[in-house]
């Protein structure tokens, strides 16, 4: 391989985590709940995500089933109106796989080099 082509060249993963071949998070979730918690709403973040709230809240559900957490708090309507904020729980899960995520991809880029450039 020529330095040019060395230097500009990288291996990409993807990553999510399953519980008997049912997925339970991934980077998809991942950026939902970061939404959520930039917006304070399920509805806003779907959107920002491009998904209908319809989807995005059975995500949240199946990962609260799969895992076995709870994940939003949601607020119902009312004077100060309604939204979602997350829990102590899927926080720790964000944080976990954020740690997870950079490690892969740091050791899918080791790979990558020890194999495809001889480093």
């Amino acid at each position: 391989m020529n330095d040019a082509l060395r230097e500009s060249t990288r291996a990409r993963c993807k990553l999510w985590v399953e519980h008997e071949s049912a997925l339970v998070f991934g980077s998809g979730r991942f950026k939902l709940l970061q939404a959520i918690e930039e917006t304070g709403s399920i509805n806003e973040a779907a959107t920002r995500v491009r998904i209908s709230y319809r989807a995005a809240w059975g995500k949240i559900k199946a990962t609260e089933e799969r895992w076995g957490v709870k994940l939003l708090d949601r607020h119902v309507g009312g004077k100060g109106g309604g939204g979602a904020t997350l829990t102590d729980d899927a926080r720790e899960l964000m944080d976990r796989y954020a740690e997870f995520e950079k490690r892969a991809l740091a050791a899918v880029d080791e790979q990558f080099q020890q194999v495809f450039l001889g480093e």
